[in-house]
């Protein structure tokens, strides 16, 4: 099973997202946070394998977690699922190693191939990894 970590500050929000994570074969919800200092402890204590990110958190902004994940060497996978769609936002988050950047609102079917677009992806490395070893 793929675990995601659901970041954002908006509660129904994230439920929807849960939902959608949930009723996709092969991934389950390992959590969900509100806020950004949250999800950088959610991230530390649950090792999820993708956190779906929300730039406009109430605390610290959705580019900062990016940049604090993705500066671990082990942190999980990044898809932005948010409504920000100014060109610095969407670069800072591409140029931060997003897989993907996702634009609120869209449709269960849109982050539905994100989310097996990233099965492929994670098993292919994870193979590539169990080769090496």
């Amino acid at each position: 099973m793929i675990r995601v970590l659901v970041v954002d500050d908006d509660f129904m929000v994230a439920k929807v997202h849960s939902g959608y994570v949930s009723t996709t074969a092969g991934f389950e919800v390992a959590g969900v946070a509100h806020t950004g200092a949250d999800a950088l402890r959610l991230v530390a204590e649950l090792k999820p394998d993708l956190v779906l990110l929300d730039i406009y958190l109430p605390d610290i902004d959705g580019l900062s977690v990016l940049r604090t994940i993705r500066g671990s060497p082990d942190g999980p996978d990044v898809i932005v699922i948010s409504a920000a769609t100014d060109v610095d936002t969407v670069r800072g988050a591409m140029h931060g190693g997003v897989l993907h950047y996702l634009i609120k609102p869209f449709t269960y079917g849109a982050l539905y191939d994100q989310l097996q677009h990233f099965a492929a992806l994670h098993a292919k490395l994870s193979g590539m990894s169990a080769a090496a070893q």
